[in-house]
């Protein structure tokens, strides 16, 4: 089945922002949203992965970028407690806020969708 414009236009904004491996799951829940109610789904508000990336490579040791994913406890426990690491923390957690990040989006996008039908 060929995809509507209103869902390529929504695929081209998320395209960055979720995890590729969940774009078939998008698009066969996607099939099942009221042509009407698509657009409404534009307007999800998405954290950016390369954001968190850049937070982390310039205020990773402060927790900002744990932070900025939405995960307060463990900015604040990095904040605290990175050092004793001895910054292998900060170095991990380039890739846990980036691919959790798209995986948090993800999860948005699929209530979103859900609460559309």
């Amino acid at each position: 089945m060929a995809l509507s414009m209103q869902t390529q236009m929504l695929f081209a904004q998320w395209g960055s922002k979720i995890p590729d491996t969940n774009r078939l799951a998008i698009q066969q829940a996607l099939e099942k949203v009221p042509d009407d109610k698509i657009a409404s789904l534009s307007f999800i508000p998405l954290k950016d992965p390369i954001i968190g990336l850049i937070l982390g490579l310039f205020f990773g040791v402060f927790g900002v970028d744990r932070f900025y994913k939405g995960d307060i406890a463990l900015g604040v426990a990095k904040l605290l407690f990175g050092w004793v690491t001895l910054f292998i923390w900060n170095l991990l957690d380039l890739y846990f806020v980036w691919s959790g990040i798209k995986k948090d989006n993800f999860y948005k996008i699929m209530q979103a969708i859900t609460f559309a039908k």
